[in-house]
């Protein structure tokens, strides 16, 4: 082996030992996602072994497999889908029995019956009510008619019963011993959000300061399609934390997380929005600024570059300002009314150098522009956010779920 397949090996060795390190560590932490993906694999395991000892105690021996294998499945990340997703696979397995039963007592497996049974079990499999589980409905009837038990009707009426026994288990335990429920998550996903948008503002801040050096566009680039994905990730954390409080024991026992990020969240997707704008121009800048010869005046003056940056970097104390706690209220109006004295300073700049004609680049002012603009469009985002957060709940608002009546 060469010298850089060994260092390639090493590198993927390394890595792999820094995850597992980073996994054990995690069950140390408590409300880590490592803990409760060791108590979902403790209860999957636990529902696994009690629905093959109560099928194997009352069932036909030759149907107490699907049990186990029914449980294990049944364990879901909240309980609403397991309620849900227990029906929705009971109901797939009777709908594929009963077709299987129906043309299999009568014909038994050939080409007839397949052709007879398979387009009714995938039509039937497409229903929305279905679900993921829609499948089955063709797997179960065409699993009947293979193994020659779509004429036993015994063995038909078992398989139903230890499917049905599987999902009763299953969602039982996942219902009644520690019940998903995601308070965390939420935070800790639009915080992450949060913190990206504040980064990439302070990256572009520190390269606009250096005289406008524009070389770690690619990695801004980057860094601007990430949040695109930090936001999708947020928007399901709290669509999941919203899920794991419908028919959970606990809810009413562990203290719901108070705040409602769903502002934050939407606020969030239009600093994202304008963020990709500023990323575009300095892009089309550095574009324009190739196409010409390095003698020509740059398309951003140094001293719009200079007080640009400041913005953005007052820009990235407010965002990261955002989700401390609210005694901090004081010092994030500070940085909004900061950033909103430096966007004013530097549009009355603008506007004197137009007036007077003193632009050392006019074809740049229209970028310059582009970028202030989408600047002040999230300043007006994090000043609307502030001015929200100050506001007082209505008195009959849940904390978690919103104003009386919505869920």
């Amino acid at each position: 082996m060469t010298d850089l397949g060994t260092g390639w090996v090493r590198r993927a060795i390394r890595r792999e030992l820094r995850y597992v390190r980073g996994q054990f560590a995690g069950l140390a932490e408590r409300d880590s996602h490592q803990r409760f993906e060791a108590r979902q694999i403790a209860k999957a395991t636990l529902a696994a072994a009690l629905a093959w000892f109560l099928a194997d105690r009352f069932l036909p021996h030759e149907t107490v497999w699907i049990a186990p294998a029914t449980a294990v499945i049944m364990v879901h990340a909240t309980v609403y889908q397991t309620l849900t997703n227990g029906v929705r696979r009971v109901s797939a397995v009777a709908v594929g029995v009963i077709l299987a039963g129906s043309v299999g007592y009568v014909l038994g497996l050939n080409a007839l019956s397949l052709i007879l049974v398979v387009p009714p079990a995938l039509i039937a499999a497409r229903w929305r009510r279905m679900g993921r589980h829609g499948s089955d409905v063709a797997t179960t009837a065409v699993l009947m008619l293979s193994f020659g038990a779509a004429s036993q009707e015994r063995y038909l009426l078992a398989y139903v019963a230890a499917t049905g026994v599987g999902a009763v288990v299953g969602g039982s335990i996942n219902a009644v011993l520690w019940p998903p429920l995601y308070r965390r998550r939420p935070q800790d996903a639009v915080r992450r959000l949060s913190s990206e948008a504040a980064a990439l503002l302070k990256d572009l801040a520190d390269g606009l300061r250096e005289q406008g050096d524009l070389s770690d566009l690619p990695d801004w680039q980057r860094h601007a399609d990430r949040l695109d994905t930090h936001l999708a990730r947020a928007t399901s954390a709290i669509a999941d934390s919203a899920e794991s409080r419908r028919f959970n024991l606990r809810r009413r026992i562990v203290e719901p997380e108070l705040r409602d990020h769903t502002p934050l969240l939407a606020a969030m997707g239009r600093i994202g929005v304008h963020l990709h704008g500023i990323v575009r121009a300095l892009g089309h800048v550095a574009q324009r600024q190739k196409q010409h010869d390095d003698d020509a005046p740059p398309w951003i003056s140094d001293d719009f570059a200079h007080d640009y940056a400041d913005l953005l970097e007052r820009l990235a104390e407010a965002l990261a300002t955002q989700l401390r706690p609210s005694d901090e209220a004081v010092q994030m109006s500070a940085l909004i009314e900061a950033a909103l004295e430096r966007a004013e300073a530097i549009q009355e700049k603008m506007t004197e150098e137009v007036s007077a004609g003193r632009l050392d680049q006019p074809r740049g002012w229209a970028a310059s522009g582009s970028l202030l603009t989408d600047a002040e469009r999230i300043l007006s985002v994090l000043s609307t956010l502030q001015a929200e957060s100050e506001r007082p709940p209505a008195a009959d608002a849940d904390p978690v779920t919103g104003p009386a009546g919505v869920r």
